[in-house]
């Protein structure tokens, strides 16, 4: 066999080898259910067998379906078998697709053939065909959606709500929601005290309600047409006669499955007009306003100084950002600002963010007005909303050089210049007859004069040096200085709070001390996660943030708060003592 034929003949055993240990792909197609309503969401599974690697199928012929993917992964399994003393494994290969269908009208539909490729196979699922009926609410059970605005602009909030009206028990509710899952709209759950079940009238009868509110915000302008949401569930249909533990016929409950639909709307979105648009407009669309309030307000150059800026606006705080204070020229002209801005913190109706600024320079005599730019959607026109200046006080300070550092600047002498003697030091002395022998014996080397003489310089050099070593360590740490003085420093105030703000002011003083933190900066995110890896617990923690929220509160409502100072401030004497323990 020559060279030539002993190749073509490896390659064909090669390709047999493979062959005959590669697993044939195949796939197959199904569904929860093939008898459906319009609106229910149902389970669609494609079972890919031969490859644990195919690609992901293309579903775009699905046009009867709205379909979401949620997830996939591995089907395989391996299994090894010994007869006779032989050892085999057999292993199968697999994968699953998962996703959720909805049928978008009524009547006989087909979901068709779906094409798979796996490791260069293309293989087929089968077809299958559904039944999609038109859900109807019934005489118990009704379905509504309500809109806060059915016309809106990009950017703008707009509050969806789902009410769910029934008589009689259900269970297994589940809700479906076409726009939300619109690509052009952004969703957030919008949770509050509305939400709460209650008993309403709807057409002159009374049901019980749930609720579920969302908020959409527009990404793109355009006509939507809103799909009717909808509910299944399984709910109470009458009652029928069962048998009790002993076999007495009772009257029981009977249940069923139910589907029902919403109404409908047609939701116009509207574009942001670009005449009049500011140059620092950042996305801001609804009704804003701002407050902002400075601490410390005397400082010298280059001190920081902590803004609070609380902003007000849509229903949904959320998502609203602080403008970039860094790009407004009335701040930047007299203030070094950096260019990080926090998430901000929601009390109440407001969002608060913590910045830090600087002045530049001593002349300056206020912290001009932070300015915001929204969109008014009432108006329709592009709004600024300003806070108040803030008067402060900038003291210079003197700019230390490397000279300073290292003692280079010239010194001034206060004397006179040492001046030589010519005629030299012999002249003090008129001759040898003036030398005394005076020998030194042992006797007078101990005598107190001379023994203070020896012992004396190195025992106060020995004090001395004990002394500044105390005092080095007493200051070489004034965060532990400070940290050990917070208690007593805070106690001895406490009685001196007369509001709670200045009760939060003390409050924060005494954790920026225990934490090495700036007291004027101190906010409840700073604190939280320190308080927690000291192994706070949580009725602490809640107390700690509880103090935050109404201080805060108060400060931006003009001290008006439900809060009791009393009260916050024997909770906050014993907080102070319990954490000044945990955090020694």
């Amino acid at each position: 066999m020559n060279s030539k034929s002993l190749i073509l003949f490896l390659t064909v055993w090669l390709a047999w080898i493979c062959n005959a240990t590669a697993q044939n792909v195949t796939a197959r197609a199904g569904v929860s259910s093939q008898s459906i309503f319009v609106g229910e969401p149902i389970q669609f599974q494609i079972q890919v067998s031969g490859s644990e690697t195919p690609d992901q199928p293309d579903l775009s012929a699905l046009t009867d379906f709205h379909v979401k993917s949620t997830g996939g992964g591995s089907n395989s399994s391996r299994s090894i078998s010994i007869i006779n003393g032989r050892r085999s494994e057999n292993v199968q290969l697999g994968y699953v697709f998962n996703y959720e269908l909805r049928a978008r009208r009524e009547g006989r539909l087909t979901i068709p053939a779906v094409a798979v490729i796996a490791d260069g196979q293309t293989t087929h699922t089968q077809a299958i065909v559904l039944n999609a009926q038109k859900p109807s609410e019934t005489e118990n059970f009704k379905l509504r959606l309500n809109l806060s605005k059915e016309q809106a602009y990009v950017g703008e909030q707009i509050v969806l709500e789902a009410i769910f009206y029934f008589r009689g028990n259900v269970d297994d509710t589940q809700l479906s929601i076409p726009i939300i899952e619109h690509p052009d709209f952004k969703v957030y759950d919008l949770e509050d005290n509305q939400t709460a079940n209650k008993t309403e009238i709807l057409d002159g009868q009374q049901f019980q309600t749930s609720r579920v509110r969302k908020v959409l915000v527009p990404l793109n302008p355009g006509k939507f047409p809103l799909e009717p949401a909808t509910l299944s569930f399984r709910g109470q249909d009458g009652f029928q006669i069962g048998r009790d533990f002993f076999g007495r016929r009772v009257k029981q409950a009977k249940f069923k499955n139910f589907v029902i639909p919403s109404n409908t709307f047609d939701l116009e979105i509207r574009p942001l007009p670009t005449v009049g648009q500011p140059v620092n407009f950042a996305g801001h669309v609804g009704d804003y306003s701002l407050n902002v309030q400075a601490s410390p307000t005397e400082v010298n150059v280059g001190d920081p100084i902590t803004l609070n800026i609380a902003i007000t606006g849509p229903a949904l705080l959320d998502p609203v950002k602080l403008p970039a204070l860094n790009k407004q020229e009335n701040l930047t002209r007299d203030f070094k600002i950096p260019g990080e801005i926090e998430d901000g913190t929601i009390n109440g109706s407001f969002k608060t963010f913590t910045q830090t600024v600087r002045a530049l320079r001593d002349d300056i005599t206020s912290i001009p007005s932070i300015e915001l730019s929204y969109f008014d959607t009432s108006t329709g026109q592009y709004q600024v909303a300003k806070s108040s200046p803030i008067p402060i006080k900038v003291r210079a300070t003197r700019i230390l050089t490397a000279g300073d550092a290292e003692g280079l600047s010239p010194v001034v002498g206060a004397g006179q210049e040492v001046q030589s003697w010519m005629q030299g030091i012999a002249h003090n002395y008129s001759g040898a007859d003036i030398l005394e022998n005076q020998p030194l014996g042992f006797s007078g080397l101990l005598s107190p004069s001379r023994l203070f003489l020896i012992v004396g310089p190195p025992l106060a050099y020995a004090a001395l040096l004990g002394f500044l070593i105390f005092k080095r360590q007493k200051t070489a740490n004034p965060e532990k200085s400070r940290a050990r003085r917070a208690l007593t420093n805070f106690n001895r105030n406490l009685a001196k709070a007369g509001n709670i703000e200045e009760l939060l002011t003390l409050f924060r003083t005494f954790l920026g001390d225990k934490l090495s933190l700036s007291p004027s900066a101190t906010t409840y995110r700073d604190v939280e996660n320190r308080l927690r890896e000291k192994n706070v617990d949580g009725s602490a923690l809640e107390t700690v943030n509880r103090l935050f929220t109404a201080g805060e509160a108060s400060r931006f409502s003009g001290g008006n708060s439900n809060d009791s100072v009393d009260e916050l401030r024997a909770q906050a004497a014993d907080l102070a003592k319990q954490l000044d323990k945990k955090l020694r």
